[in-house]
């Protein structure tokens, strides 16, 4: 009882790490793509990992981030700025906004749209407010024509839409081999040692308790580790294999149980159809190969030359056992019930009425003969399999036999004739695997 709570609460603590795994496996996967939310929501996130990923300011927006943000804290205090600080504030920050404009750095990280939206909500905002409709070049230069009137305005704007477009943008580094710099691999270590060496020990009971047949049939059948727990960069995307086996985690820990739920049924639909699409098209290939060597000839001279070197053996097996068969023979009583209603049912209709002698009287004669003659001849035919001669006369049958088949398989008409068989009977097994690959399996 305390041995299978402790496996329990194993199962559960393994729960948590492969779940805690994963869900940082899934983060790292989907970073980029989600950092501009993880910008709007948690910045504080995106300051602690944007390092991992190699991830800096790009010059430009930051250098407008960094020129717009001192410009709102000069605002905040007294005095407020004057008229010409204003002005060399905005004239910086439209300098800089004709170099968004020019440079587009958005477009080297496809972050083109962001661009898009800085230039259209400052477009849309000079027409609400001042009713004219500009490029954007002019739009900007507008917007940055800062006055102690319209500066409140305009960098409550820029502080609450174009700060964020401007966050949005970055520059990532490249590393020695040309790849984006990826230091995932540190946070994952730790799993990856952890899951190491909980397979190592796995593997240990599993080679004390003779769990399989040999030592190293364990990693063939856990496959999935192998490949999940492989420290490459390229080979991440196999860890996601480890769903599977934390679904079997979570059924066998007996705190939970989604054996008979609508995922459980769905996930082993699929991953039969997923195992049937890829043995149908494994077998496809290999009915391939098969059929062009056979197209060539080969299969044919290599079943000749199979011939060839089965031929002592089978002289030999059929010398050597020709004896025994005799014998079950012999031993057998329904050969010779098959001999006795055989002659019964051949002479039932043919055979005469002698005078003096009933019918029925005649026919149990001859089946006693029939079965005296039976036995006799599988006697005389077992003493002769056993001899010398007839081992040799046997062994001569059989190396006739194979001589006259070889000499067959290599005349042209015949393997043509079973080429052209071969073929299409492969034809058809492939076109069956392809035709059946989108079946889904019985439940």
């Amino acid at each position: 009882m305390r041995r299978e709570k402790l496996e329990t609460l194993w199962d559960i603590f393994m729960l948590f790490m492969a779940l805690t795994n994963l869900l940082l496996i899934l983060f790292d996967l989907t970073y980029i793509s989600l950092r501009p939310k993880y910008i709007r929501y948690f910045p504080q996130l995106v300051a602690w990992y944007d390092p991992y990923k190699g991830i800096e300011p790009h010059w430009t927006t930051d250098s407008y981030l960094k020129v717009g943000d001192s410009l709102m804290q000069r605002w905040r205090t007294t005095p407020l700025p004057t008229p010409e600080e204003l002005k060399a504030f905005g004239d910086t920050l439209f300098a800089l906004s004709v170099r968004i404009l020019t440079e587009r750095p958005y477009e080297r990280f496809g972050l083109m749209a962001y661009q898009e939206q800085l230039k259209q909500k400052v477009k849309t905002f000079i027409e609400e407010q001042y009713g004219e409709k500009l490029r954007s070049t002019e739009a900007f230069r507008r917007f940055w024509q800062l006055t102690p009137q319209n500066a409140a305005l305009h960098l409550d704007f820029y502080r609450r839409e174009l700060r964020y477009l401007l966050q949005v943008n970055y520059y990532r580094q490249y590393d020695l081999s040309g790849d984006f710099v990826d230091h995932f691999w540190k946070l994952d270590l730790p799993f990856l040692v952890f899951f190491w060496l909980e397979f190592w020990s796995a593997w240990l009971v599993a080679i004390r308790t003779r769990r399989y047949a040999y030592w190293w049939m364990y990693p063939i059948a856990h496959w999935y580790d192998v490949l999940a727990l492989a420290p490459l960069t390229s080979l991440r995307w196999f860890r996601l294999l480890r769903i599977w086996n934390l679904y079997l985690r979570l059924n066998r820990s007996r705190v939970v149980n989604f054996s008979n739920s609508l995922l459980a049924r769905f996930l082993t639909q699929q991953s039969r159809l997923i195992a049937k699409a890829i043995s149908d098209e494994v077998a496809y290939q290999v009915l391939e190969q098969v059929k062009r060597q056979v197209e060539r000839g080969e299969e044919l001279r290599q079943g000749v030359r199979i011939l060839e070197e089965l031929r002592p053996t089978l002289r030999t097996l059929v010398a050597e056992e020709a004896a025994p068969l005799v014998q079950s023979l012999r031993q057998n009583p329904a050969l010779l019930r098959l001999m006795e209603e055989s002659i019964s049912q051949s002479l039932d209709r043919e055979l005469p009425s002698l005078p003096g002698l009933p019918r029925e009287r005649l026919l149990e004669i001859i089946r006693g003969a029939a079965r005296t003659i039976t036995e006799k001849v599988l006697a005389n035919l077992h003493q002769y399999v056993q001899s010398e001669t007839g081992k040799a006369a046997l062994s001569e049958m059989i190396d006739s036999l194979l001589t006259h088949l070889a000499a067959r398989l290599r005349t042209p008409e015949l393997q043509a004739q079973l080429r052209t068989t071969l073929v299409t009977a492969l034809t058809q097994f492939q076109h069956n695997f392809r035709h059946t690959s989108l079946t889904p399996p019985s439940a």
